[in-house]
């Protein structure tokens, strides 16, 4: 009787581990969309509704192999929205490799666009597309 109950208790810890982990690798599953941190502590998440009502921008993209214009909020209007100061530079976090700007790319057109997919990502009319990041899921300042 004991190893019936042990081997049912393994197995239903099994599926809650498996079921948290395939969770928290899917950002789509979550209510904040993108977060916003600096030094490990979180200023601001945003949900794909909170960042489509900040100021929207349009930008032509020719470098873009689907759309030729891409719509959304800067990056400088999302951290001012998340009230960080002094930014020196910012690493956006995706699936593609991480992309670290400086603060003067900041003040050009550099947007967080929100795909067909519901997901975020980084791009800009001066930014060349090999810096562009997929499923962005966080912008660290300061890095």
């Amino acid at each position: 009787m004991r190893s019936f109950t042990a081997r049912t208790f393994a197995a239903a810890l099994t599926a809650v581990v498996l079921s948290t982990g395939i969770g928290a690798c899917d950002r789509s599953t979550r209510a904040d969309a993108l977060v916003v941190q600096e030094q490990s502590r979180i200023l601001a998440r945003f949900t794909i509704p909170q960042l489509n009502g900040l100021p929207q921008v349009e930008i032509a993209t020719p470098q873009s192999h689907g759309a030729q214009t891409q719509t959304g909020p800067t990056v400088r209007s999302i951290l001012q929205a998340a009230r960080a100061a002094d930014i020196t530079g910012v690493r956006v976090e995706g699936r593609d490799p991480a992309q670290t700007l400086s603060a003067v790319e900041l003040a050009g057109q550099i947007i967080l666009n929100v795909t067909k997919r519901g997901t975020l990502k980084l791009t800009g009319a001066q930014l060349d597309r090999s810096r562009w990041v997929r499923d962005v899921t966080d912008l660290v300042v300061n890095p």
